[in-house]
């Protein structure tokens, strides 16, 4: 482990093998880091958090917060982040509004800098959130999904598995599986022929 002095960790987290960790940064109770993971400066993750191995987190990020919900303190819920997750700078991701719940983001996805998760999201796997969009609570990110700029998502949508949604679109109903959607109001464009194309999946489908 490479952990700067000025690092302030709780006895009670658990920090894996090979693990760097930046000046300035608290890991906070019940915190388990896995191994390799790289934590840049003045990073806050917050009681109960759970980061994969091999992640990257860089500075400013915060993580497992408390809900931005009027009235809701004082629960045991956490975050939970896959293998191999970059979360760049001044990422936000909230802890669930619901006791023992958890907001989950999956393996191998990139969160961008600026972009926000909210309350008991679920976010699947190598999905891709750029940079300054918000994501409100309780939505689904399906597996491979890629979601644009400066995107804001109402509560309770869904992002269908290998969907893409241009920037600065205002979303506040589910997208399509495969589909290409963008605008305000959103419509959709077509099929997401790339993303399809990346995944190996044979167009007739």
């Amino acid at each position: 482990m490479l952990i700067h002095s000025n690092t302030a960790i709780d006895p009670s987290a658990k920090v894996g093998e090979e693990v760097r960790i930046g000046p300035f940064s608290t890991i906070g109770p019940r915190v388990k880091i896995g191994d390799r993971t790289e934590i840049g400066p003045n990073v806050h993750i917050e009681e109960g958090t759970v980061v994969g191995a091999d992640c990257r987190i860089f500075h400013g990020a915060s993580i497992g917060g408390d809900p931005q919900i009027a009235g809701v303190r004082d629960i045991i819920s956490s975050v939970e982040i896959g293998d191999k997750t970059t979360i760049r700078e001044f990422v936000t991701i909230h802890r669930s509004a619901k006791e023992n719940e958890k907001t989950t983001i999956g393996k191998e996805c990139l969160l961008m800098a600026y972009a926000h998760v909210a309350h008991d999201c679920v976010i699947g796997d190598d999905v891709v959130l750029v940079n300054a969009t918000s994501l409100s609570g309780h939505i689904v990110v399906e597996d491979r999904a890629f979601i644009s700029g400066m995107i804001g998502a109402h509560q309770f949508v869904r992002f269908g598995k290998l969907s893409m949604t241009g920037g600065m679109s205002k979303i506040v109903k589910d997208i399509l599986p495969f589909s290409t959607v963008e605008g305000n109001p959103p419509r959709l464009i077509g099929t997401n022929a790339i993303g399809l194309k990346r995944a190996g999946i044979a167009p007739a489908i």
